[in-house]
């Protein structure tokens, strides 16, 4: 099975479940806030200026951007070309480790489904071919992994 993009880590670790929570949760409530605001629900933003407050968070969010685009540039100190190549080849022999193991476990996995069939007819034969295949894992709407449901 493939790896997502956010399952890139190299140490194979997965993404953090209370994080990824958390971000649903707090996009929710800001949608929340947002439709109560329009609802005229909540008096209490009625004094806020939200077109300016807008424009200020663009400014310093560019000024921000701008400031740490100069410091990567100008102010972190420069790692050598070896030492980022080394990391890359590191990275690599990881991301190949992985990928061996996973392919040694389909391998099995694979062997254990045909040592656990019984010998049928050539007719059947055919019928079984989607079974060896090995399924993907099954993700809920969160990218949670779900336990097949047997059919």
């Amino acid at each position: 099975m493939g790896r997502r993009i956010s399952d890139s880590d190299p140490s194979g670790k997965k993404p953090c479940a209370f994080c990824r929570t958390m971000r649903v949760v707090v996009i929710f409530a800001v949608m929340v806030v947002m439709l109560m605001f329009y609802a005229d629900k909540l008096h209490w933003l009625e004094d806020i200026d939200f077109t300016s407050l807008f424009g200020y968070l663009v400014v310093v969010f560019f000024f921000t951007v701008l400031g740490y685009r100069v410091w990567d540039e100008y102010g972190r100190p420069k790692q050598s070309l070896e030492d980022l190549e080394a990391k890359r080849v590191q990275r690599e022999q990881q991301f190949d480790e992985l990928d061996a193991l996973e392919a040694e476990r389909a391998v099995v996995e694979h062997s254990e489904l045909q040592l656990s069939e019984e010998p049928q007819g050539e007719a059947d034969h055919g019928g079984h071919e989607s079974e060896l295949s090995p399924q993907p894992e099954q993700l809920d709407l969160l990218g949670f992994s779900t336990q097949k449901k047997p059919d």
